[in-house]
């Protein structure tokens, strides 16, 4: 590992644990020294990603995603990342979305959060067919999985009011 490499490592590492206590705005500044010393560390993208993601600042967050989805195409939850902020911004977003998902999909065919953001997009279309069938295999992956059985219920409960 070339010294960079292991600099980068080591405030990547320290920012993962800054995140566990809270202190989020500490780990963005980690993260930023990882990147620093190596600009192509999949981890320090993902996890900045991740931190703009929850501060609502989405257009960052999905450049860091996608970085992090370059430098780390085998990585699923880096996949998972870019389709929920593909997702979020909705609109023309949603047909990106889709794609990443089935990017995400052909290296995890089972990912429960997946199957529930594929359901998430066809809803948001509109199609419904599409989203009932997704969030069926996100319930057949995981049972309880709070978001899909939610969604679910919600859109049987909105075609039994228009039919």
């Amino acid at each position: 590992m070339l010294p960079n490499e292991e600099q980068a490592l080591i405030h990547a590492d320290r920012a993962q644990r800054l995140v566990q206590e809270g202190r989020f705005s500490d780990a963005v500044a980690e993260c930023i020294s990882a990147l620093r010393h190596d600009a192509r560390h999949a981890g320090a993208c993902l996890l900045m990603a991740e931190l703009q993601a929850m501060g609502g600042h989405l257009e960052p967050a999905l450049s860091f995603a996608s970085r992090g989805v370059r430098e780390d195409h085998t990585n699923v939850r880096a996949w998972t990342m870019l389709a929920n902020i593909y997702c979020q911004l909705g609109g023309v977003y949603l047909v990106l979305a889709l794609e990443q998902i089935e990017m995400g999909l052909s290296l995890d065919p089972n990912n429960a959060n997946l199957h529930y953001l594929k359901g998430n997009c066809h809803a948001q279309l509109g199609e419904r067919n599409l989203a009932r069938a997704s969030f069926a295999k996100c319930l057949e992956a995981n049972p309880k999985h709070p978001f899909a059985l939610y969604d679910s219920q919600a859109l049987a409960l909105a075609e039994e009011q228009q039919g």
